[in-house]
């Protein structure tokens, strides 16, 4: 509840962010992709999706991301993934929060390019 909380309190901020990307151009579409990052950042440390990557890969987790049997191999992969870690997990995500943390995922670890 507290990261759909989180999520809703920063919309006013990003919706913003796109209203006026729409208006201004790149600069402020910019800010608008930061602050979808930022939030999908904090939702990831939230949810403690570290916690379960420690349990699964063990060290800090991160080793997830590298594996040679991922399940997420290319972009397209990446939001059904984290669909499913909302689902198993039960952590009661809305689709923007999984889109947000995809997008932090895939900027933060794996730089997927758009297919």
């Amino acid at each position: 509840m507290t990261m759909r909380l989180t999520f809703i309190r920063q919309l006013p901020v990003i919706l913003t962010s796109f209203a006026v990307g729409a208006m201004t151009g790149p600069a402020s579409a910019a800010d608008a992709s930061k602050a979808v990052l930022e939030s999908g950042k904090k939702l990831v440390l939230e949810a403690k999706c570290d916690a379960c990557h420690i349990n699964k890969v063990g060290g800090d987790g991160s080793a997830i991301y590298s594996r040679q049997d991922r399940r997420v191999t290319i972009k397209s992969k990446l939001l059904p993934q984290v669909e499913r870690c909302n689902s198993q997990l039960g952590l009661g995500l809305f689709p923007d929060d999984e889109a947000a943390i995809a997008a932090y995922l895939n900027s933060a670890h794996y730089k997927f390019k758009d297919e």
